[in-house]
């Protein structure tokens, strides 16, 4: 019969318990083909298995053989990758695996690895023992500098070159929540004082470095305080999920601390300010009351200064007053303008008033903003001027001011030329003309 090199069976597996395990004990016995008096080899691509208890338990990679005496292409066989966590805690260098060729038995091989992270940049991160095959790692690897290594593990039989293809190794940095999350800037906003309930005011963002699309980078956000806390201290809040701020309340405040948590809410959390400026609405209407008398007969007088308040921010058009006179003076006496301090109305007559026609005039006058109210219900302020003219004393008036008379010259004396009628515009006085 032929020999051809083997194990009857392609994969042995012992199940021992690993309470019971004891240095140099023996797991169990594989039957190899009886006709082959040369050592025989499993032919199963990746062997892995542990060490026993004295030693930390890491996996072997047994190099890979190509069946039927043919040789494999190279990189054709896939070999699972390594997991090491980042930041892992203990005595460096770690025993990360080790690396046998199945050909260490007949003769001297010596291991090497090359690549990222090894004779490359960043070098060092993995070593190789020589002559075990062990591989470590030397110092905490950190995932956000580099999430993979890949490199290859080389098997050189002593004086004789390679003894078999190199092995690709991958090793995976397992992600660690040790990145908290943050803002990559402070938010400042100018937001209205009418500004409607429900409205975005502003939409933050935090970043975490941590492995996307885990749980370690899964970001939840909240309000922690506003300052000041006025009217109240829930004015505005936040969706937890995209950061969008909306108001809730009326009567708008100024700062806000929020808060960014991964591990949904519960793990690491980073803090940022949000400032909100306040701008002033057009919400308060302006008021007055006043009363004034004044002398008939004088124009571009001034018959009152109307003083008003506004609690609008100041020296904005929200606060500046501008009035007018919406009834009482069908026959333009008046005239208003605004002062140069945008709080006062100027009221003046325009044309001579007459005591004897009419001796109060009831005057309404408006007074608005420059710019209309925002969104809120709020009455335009107006306000009753009473003004009462002041009789004066005039002088009698003939009617008609001006008489053509036309008499002959020879006229006799103490001949009546013509009879002159004057009148007295005061009216309201006892008092006669002579």
């Amino acid at each position: 019969p032929t020999c051809v090199p083997g194990f009857e069976s392609e994969l042995l597996v012992f199940r021992v318990s690993r309470e019971h395990l004891r240095p140099g004990m023996r797991l169990g016995k594989g039957k190899s083909n009886p006709w082959c008096s040369i050592q025989a080899f499993a032919k199963k691509a990746v062997c892995m298995f542990f060490q026993n208890a004295t030693e930390p338990q890491v996996p072997i990679l047994q190099f890979p053989k190509s069946g039927g005496g043919l040789r494999r292409r190279k990189r054709a066989w896939l070999i699972p990758p390594l997991n090491v966590p980042e930041n892992k805690r203990g005595t460096y260098p770690l025993k990360v695996v080790q690396i046998r060729s199945s050909d260490d038995k007949l003769k001297k091989i010596f291991y090497s690895i090359t690549g990222p992270g090894a004779d490359l940049h960043p070098v060092n991160r993995f070593t190789m023992d020589r002559e075990t095959g062990n591989l470590y790692v030397t110092q905490p690897l950190d995932r956000e500098e580099t999430a993979r290594y890949l490199f290859e593990a080389h098997a050189v039989d002593d004086g004789a070159g390679q003894a078999e293809d190199p092995m690709e190794i991958k090793v995976n940095v397992i992600d660690q929540n040790d990145n908290k999350p943050y803002f990559t800037t402070d938010y400042k906003e100018n937001v209205a004082e009418a500004t409607a309930i429900g409205t975005e005011v502003v939409k933050v963002e935090a970043k975490d470095d941590d492995e996307p699309g885990t749980d370690n980078s899964e970001l939840r956000y909240r309000i922690l305080n506003q300052d000041p806390p006025l009217p109240t201290d829930n004015m505005f809040e936040i969706n937890p999920v995209t950061g969008s701020i909306r108001v809730t309340g009326s009567g708008l405040d100024r700062g806000k601390t929020l808060q960014a948590a991964d591990l949904a809410g519960e793990g690491l959390s980073g803090q940022t300010k949000v400032i909100l400026t306040v701008t002033d609405s057009n919400d308060n209407a302006p008021v007055f009351t006043q009363k004034s008398v004044i002398d008939e007969n004088k124009k571009d007088v001034v018959v009152v200064r109307m003083i008003v308040t506004d609690e609008d921010e100041p020296q904005t058009p929200a606060w500046n007053a501008k009035f007018k006179i919406v009834s009482g003076d069908p026959d333009g006496l008046f005239t208003v303008k605004t002062g140069t301090n945008k709080q006062e109305g100027i009221l003046s007559t325009a044309k001579e008033l007459d005591f004897e026609r009419a001796s109060k005039h009831t005057l309404l006058v408006s007074v608005e903003n420059e710019i209309p109210f925002a969104g809120v219900s709020v009455v335009t302020s107006t306000a009753t001027v009473v003004v009462n003219v002041k009789d004066v004393n005039e002088a009698p008036i003939f009617d008609p001011k001006e008489k053509l008379v036309v008499k002959p010259e020879d006229l006799a004396v103490d001949e009546v030329v013509v009879q002159y009628t004057a009148s007295d515009p005061d009216t309201a006085r006892k008092q006669t003309v002579s």
